[in-house]
């Protein structure tokens, strides 16, 4: 899971169904996988993404060292 990504948009008061449609999904479950870890998103979605709830790409999607 990107709890980093989950918190981002809690903290904007969206719900994944807002992000959903925000990012043209059909329904939330495209959205749920990319913050679930099960998708990747391509470049021009992880950047919407960034863009809609404030923060920089790199902070969102870049891999917690193990």
């Amino acid at each position: 899971m990107n709890a980093k990504l989950k918190a981002a948009r809690r903290a904007k008061g969206l719900t994944q169904a807002d992000m959903a449609a925000m990012l043209g999904y059909r329904s939330k479950s495209g959205y749920a996988m990319v913050e679930n870890g099960k998708n990747t998103p391509p470049l021009d979605v992880a950047l919407a993404i960034a863009r809609i709830v404030g923060q920089d790409v790199e902070t969102l999607f870049q891999r917690d060292k193990e």
